[in-house]
C-alpha cells in the first residue's frame, strides 16, 4: 500500500528520480510559503490602519477573553457595529473596530479580537495574528468571562497565558463577568465583583450593567492620561472639541486672550498643546 512513496521511474535514460514523499513535500513548502506571504499581507493591512488611528489621539480599548465569552456581543450592544456573533469557536476572526461615545461626550476606539482557547498551539498563534497584533497597541484590555459558564476559572486561567506570551503586561486590564443574567444566582455574583476592585458585571445580551462599564473604562483611560492646562486662542476651536471627544475636562474657562482648559488628554494629544 505504500508504493506510492517509491522513487518515480525518468524513463529509460534518466536514473530514479525524487520519491513521491518528497514531491509531497515540495508541495505543502510551497503552499506554506503562499499563507506566510498572505499573512505578511494582512499584517502589514492592519498596520496601516493602527498607523491612521494612532494619528487620531482617540484611546483604543481592547477585547480579549475565551472564546464564545460574549466580546461581539458587548461590541455590537455598545456600537451597533452588526459583528457576526455566534454560539461556536472563533465566530470572530478578524478584529472589527468601532467609536464608542460616552453620554460625557467622551470617545473610544473599541476593538472585537479573536477568543482564546487552553493550549492555544503556537501556530495558531501565528495564524491569528493580524487580530492579536491589535492588542498590543490598546490603552486598556478589556478581559471579558463567561461568568455562567462551570469553567470560568480554568478560562481565565487561559486567557490570563496567552496574554502572558504576547507580553501585554504593562497594559492596565479590566475585567468583566458576562452573562451575570444566566448565573443561578445573580446578587451573589455582584456582592463578589463589589469585593474586587477591578470587576464589572453586565450582561452583553440585555444591556445590564453596561452604563457602569463605560464610567470604569473612563476611570481607567483617566490613569493613563496626563494633566494639562491650555490656553487656547478663540480661532482654535477644532482644539477645544477634540478635547472634550478624546479626553475628560474639568475645567473650561473663557477669558480675553482665549478658552482655559484643565483636563486630562492621551499623551500624544497633550505633545499638540505644548504651544
Amino acid at each position: 500500500m505504500w508504493t506510492h512513496l517509491e522513487r518515480q521511474a525518468g524513463g529509460k535514460v534518466k536514473g530514479m528520480g525524487e520519491k513521491q514523499i518528497e514531491v509531497d513535500k515540495r508541495i505543502l513548502r510551497t503552499q506554506i510559503g503562499v499563507l506566510k506571504n498572505e499573512l505578511e499581507s494582512v499584517r502589514k493591512h492592519r498596520k496601516q490602519y493602527r498607523n491612521h488611528r494612532f494619528s487620531v489621539p482617540v484611546p483604543v480599548v481592547s477585547l480579549v477573553g475565551y472564546t464564545n465569552a460574549g466580546k461581539s456581543t458587548l461590541l455590537n450592544h455598545l456600537t451597533g457595529a452588526n459583528v457576526l456573533s455566534e454560539d461556536r469557536l472563533f465566530a470572530t476572526l478578524d478584529p472589527t473596530t468601532r467609536r464608542v461615545q460616552m453620554k460625557n461626550g467622551s470617545e473610544f476606539l473599541l476593538t472585537d479580537t479573536v477568543g482564546f482557547i487552553q493550549k492555544l498551539p503556537t501556530t495558531l498563534v501565528a495564524a491569528f495574528r493580524a487580530t492579536l497584533a491589535e492588542i498590543s497597541e490598546s490603552s486598556l484590555l478589556v478581559h471579558v468571562v463567561d461568568i455562567s459558564h462551570p469553567l470560568a476559572e480554568q478560562q481565565i486561567d487561559a486567557v490570563e497565558k496567552v496574554l502572558a506570551e504576547l507580553d501585554v503586561s504593562e497594559i492596565p486590564k479590566l475585567m468583566v463577568w458576562n452573562k451575570v443574567d444566566r448565573v443561578s444566582d445573580p446578587q451573589k455574583i455582584k456582592l463578589e465583583a463589589e469585593r474586587r476592585e477591578d470587576v464589572v458585571c453586565i450582561s452583553a445580551l440585555t444591556g445590564e450593567g453596561l452604563q457602569e462599564f463605560c464610567n470604569a473604562v473612563q476611570e481607567i483611560l483617566k490613569d493613563s492620561m496626563v494633566p494639562v492646562e491650555a490656553l487656547l486662542p478663540f480661532d482654535k476651536g477644532e482644539l477645544l472639541s477634540t478635547i472634550h471627544q478624546v479626553g475628560m475636562v474639568e475645567k473650561t474657562e473663557y477669558t480675553e486672550n482665549g478658552t482655559f482648559v484643565k483636563a486630562f488628554v492621551p499623551l500624544r494629544f497633550a505633545r499638540l498643546l505644548t504651544q
